[in-house]
Parts: C-alpha cells; sequence; structure tokens
C-alpha cells in the first residue's frame, strides 16, 4: 500500500491566505456597509477563520512529514517572532506602549490578561497568542506520542467547540475558546493526507465543486455574522470544508487566481500586513472627517503598511529565518 502523502505547500493555498488577510484589513481599516448589519465584524471572522485554519493545516502537515519538535520550534518561533518584537519595540519607543502590555504581548498571553491589549494598536496581537499555544500544545504531544499524536487533533477540536457551546460565545479570543478554527485545519490535513486522491476524484465533477464553494462560501458568511446564531459554532469546520474543496478542485479559473504572482507575493508578506496593518490607522492617521480618513488618508495608509510588510517580510524577518536554517542544519550535523 502507498504510504499516504503529507505535502506542506500548495499553491493554491496562498491565494486563501491572501484572501484572509484582506478580509482582516478591510475589517479593521474600511467601512463594509452600514454599522448596523455588522459586516466589519463578519469579514474579520471570517479572515481569521481561515488564516487559524491555514495555521493548522500547515503545522500538521509539517509534523506528520517529520515530527521533529526541535527543528519546528526552531522555525516557528523564529517566524512568529521577530516581527511583533520589532512591532512592539516601535510602539514602545514611539507611541507609548505601556511596559505591562510590550511585556504580556511578548510573552503571548495577551489574550488572557486583556489589558495588554490596550495602549497603542495592540489589539490584534491576541491572535499570536493563540497561535504560540497551540504550537506548544501540538509540540508536547508529538514530543509524547510522535506522529500517532495528531490524531487527538479532531477530538481536541470537538472538544472546544463543546466549551464554546457550554459558555455560548461564538466569538471569542480565549484559546480554549477559539483554538478550533485552528485544530480544524489539522482535521483538514489529516483528511488531505490520507484521502487527498480520492477527494480529487470527487471534486473531479467542476459543477459539484463550483457548487460547494458557493455553498460553503454562503455558510462561512452567514456562520461569521451574529444573524447565523448556532450556526456561527461550526464556523471552524465550514472554514475547513471551503479551503479543502479549494485546494483540492481543479477549477481552472479558481487556481489562476489563488496561485497567480499576485496572490503568492500577498500571501508571503500576510505575517506583517497583519502585524503592522493597525498602525497605519491609529493616531493621525485615524482623524477627521469621513473624507478626510477615507478618501485621502486610507490609500497612503495602505501603500505605509505594504512598504512596512515588504520591508519587515524581506530585510528582518527573512534573516531571522536564514538563521533558523542555520541552527537546525548545525543541530543537524552534531548529530551524524
Amino acid at each position: 500500500m502507498e504510504k499516504p502523502r503529507a505535502t506542506t505547500y500548495i499553491k493554491s493555498l496562498d491565494g486563501v491566505r491572501a484572501l484572509s488577510i484582506l478580509l482582516v484589513i478591510l475589517a479593521h481599516t474600511a467601512p463594509l456597509g452600514p454599522k448596523f448589519l455588522k459586516f466589519n465584524a463578519m469579514s474579520g471572522r471570517m479572515g481569521m477563520a481561515l488564516f487559524f485554519c491555514l495555521s493548522g493545516y500547515l503545522i500538521t502537515s509539517i509534523l506528520y512529514r517529520k515530527p521533529d519538535v526541535f527543528e519546528f520550534i526552531v522555525k516557528r518561533f523564529l517566524r512568529i517572532f521577530p516581527a511583533v518584537l520589532l512591532y512592539l519595540t516601535i510602539l514602545l519607543i514611539f507611541f507609548d506602549l505601556p511596559w505591562r502590555s510590550y511585556v504580556f504581548n511578548l510573552l503571548f498571553v495577551s489574550n488572557y490578561v486583556t489589558d495588554a491589549l490596550s495602549g497603542g494598536p495592540v489589539s490584534h496581537l491576541w491572535s499570536l497568542s493563540v497561535e504560540m499555544h497551540f504550537y506548544a500544545a501540538i509540540s508536547m504531544a508529538v514530543l509524547i506520542g510522535g506522529r500517532k499524536a495528531l490524531w487527538l487533533i479532531p477530538f481536541a477540536a470537538v472538544i472546544v467547540t463543546l466549551l464554546r457551546v457550554n459558555a455560548g460565545v461564538y466569538s471569542n479570543i480565549n484559546t480554549h475558546l477559539r483554538v478550533d478554527e485552528i485544530l480544524s485545519g489539522g482535521c483538514l490535513a489529516l483528511v488531505s493526507i490520507h484521502y487527498g486522491d480520492k477527494i480529487r476524484a470527487w471534486l473531479g465533477n467542476n459543477r459539484l465543486a463550483v457548487s460547494l464553494i458557493v455553498g460553503l462560501g454562503f455558510l462561512l458568511m452567514l456562520s461569521s455574522h451574529e444573524a447565523g446564531g448556532a450556526l456561527n459554532y461550526f464556523r471552524p469546520y465550514i472554514a475547513a470544508s471551503l479551503v479543502g474543496v479549494a485546494i483540492h478542485s481543479n477549477l481552472r479559473f479558481l487556481r489562476s487566481v489563488l496561485e497567480s504572482w499576485l496572490a503568492g507575493y500577498i500571501a508571503r508578506i500576510s505575517y506583517a500586513l497583519y502585524i503592522y496593518h493597525p498602525l497605519m490607522v491609529y493616531g493621525f492617521m485615524n482623524a477627521g472627517s469621513t473624507m478626510e480618513r477615507y478618501l485621502l488618508k486610507r490609500p497612503v495608509s495602505y501603500l505605509l503598511t505594504w512598504a512596512a510588510a515588504h520591508m519587515s517580510t524581506f530585510w528582518w524577518e527573512q534573516r531571522w529565518q536564514r538563521f533558523a536554517r542555520e541552527k537546525i542544519i548545525a543541530a543537524r550535523r552534531a548529530k551524524a
């Protein structure tokens, strides 16, 4: 029997990642309709559900392919930490960020110490805490149980969702009430590894693929809005299903968009875009009349965000990722 494949890079995921970060940025910086419709909140939840799902998919695929916890921790820590360290240091020096906020955000506990999310444009950093808590938990599980421990992910996802149902919350920043969005991506990875070929054959029917994408896209919107009611509890799994159909279907137009150069570029700088975008609509850049803010200052803000993300990705973060690779190679040589 052929051994299941653990693919860690699928080009069409770039398009999904690009979409997720654009949804989040628009939710935080642009009016997406009359306030009473709450489309901004919906867009933010959709973007984060997709972003978290991709994270779970990637991490699970990496650890399934190579359950080396040391390499995983070094790579992920040096992927996450440098950008947030630079961002928080800029806020500390130039924007009077309280030391308490600086420390708790760097310790990745700000989603529980919620006053650490005040005192500057740091309210979005809660998501990094959720990510890091997931990295720590899955690393411990793999360290103890090896690759087999990854099969705990579906059970953990259900438990977290049940905790949300019990607490009656549709959306929350505490890890134990939000991490099912990452775990759903892990479930998708496990299904893709073992049944990817069958799913691709099933989705060879383009009409079915289109119907599923349209239907799941609508359900994701509804499950990200208060009007969706209890459907909000299923948002992680709807997002994972949508991502699964997108990456396993063979729709030419969809693939051409998801795998385009622009989608790849946005995906490459997506983490930095997420980190820096609130600063560009803070203080002076968010002051003035509606016309002044959205017609004059927002275009400038978007350009500044893009420039900051590009420089951070290629001039700052890339150095740390190179350093991570060097450390891993050195560790391998020491073992040999």
